[in-house]
């Protein structure tokens, strides 16, 4: 599909109004054709296993089998944007890397942001050419590095980076001023050429100039204005690296 083609979009939601409401906001979006809209999961599965689509916007909470599941059942998951009435859902749509997540009701400038997120990845992965990862070799020691974005080679500082966010085959690499720049590199060959004392990772989805953290708590780390997940399992490494060398002691001299 080109760039400048309409993207399949597929609605999942067994409240008729709610499916009814997406279903008039898809078609109000040029870039997005409709491929469907389905009240039972079980048949939007097959028709997702069968003939694939760019995007699934579904809601939660459904009969025999939730979203959630739907979606880590599929083998090529679509990108999603997640619909319910349960704020509380948000945290697992997180490791499904959903494009957003939706509280109803609906509002469609909410649905708007929503769906220019997705559109964003979607021509992004349009506009790069689907050829293999080369194998991952070390950068060169300068301030430096440079990612294929769209059509051309971008160089970035490193110091610029503010975090780095994995979005299924690409990630969104986020700089301080705001700036989003889309690579069709995977997270973890990202990790491996980026310099490891600068960049630590925080999630399986998330790794983060750890010069530029300004706190860290249980669940997150700051970056400017930004909270990003800090995961179970990347929370020792995290303080590690990036607080024990520099916390202030009680008793300086001591064995804390």
């Amino acid at each position: 599909m080109s760039a400048s083609s309409p993207f399949s979009c597929l609605v999942l939601d067994d409240d008729l109004l709610v499916r009814d409401l997406a279903v008039g906001f898809v078609e109000q979006i040029p870039s997005l054709t409709l491929a469907g809209s389905y009240d039972d999961p079980l048949p939007a599965f097959e028709h997702l296993a069968r003939t694939p689509v760019d995007l699934l916007i579904t809601d939660i909470e459904l009969p025999r089998l939730n979203g959630l599941d739907l979606v880590r059942a599929l083998r090529q998951p679509p990108l999603v944007v997640f619909m319910t009435s349960h704020p509380q859902y948000a945290l697992p749509t997180y490791d499904l890397d959903a494009v957003d997540f939706l509280v109803k009701p609906l509002r469609f400038d909410r649905f708007l942001r929503a769906i220019d997120k997705a559109l964003l990845l979607l021509r992004a992965r349009a506009a790069s050419p689907a050829v293999p990862e080369p194998t991952p070799s070390p950068l060169a020691d300068t301030d430096a590095f440079f990612i294929r974005t769209e059509f051309q080679y971008l160089k970035l500082r490193y110091a610029d980076v503010a975090y780095v966010e994995a979005m299924r085959d690409f990630v969104k690499v986020h700089l301080l001023d705001g700036t989003v720049h889309i690579t069709l590199v995977s997270l973890k060959h990202m990790e491996e050429q980026l310099p490891a004392a600068l960049f630590v990772r925080t999630h399986r989805s998330y790794l983060v100039n750890a010069q530029h953290i300004a706190a860290v708590t249980a669940q997150d780390v700051r970056v400017g204005k930004v909270d990003v997940p800090l995961g179970h399992t990347f929370r020792e490494s995290v303080l590690e690296q990036v607080v024990q060398q520099r916390l202030l002691s009680r008793h300086p001299g001591k064995a804390s």
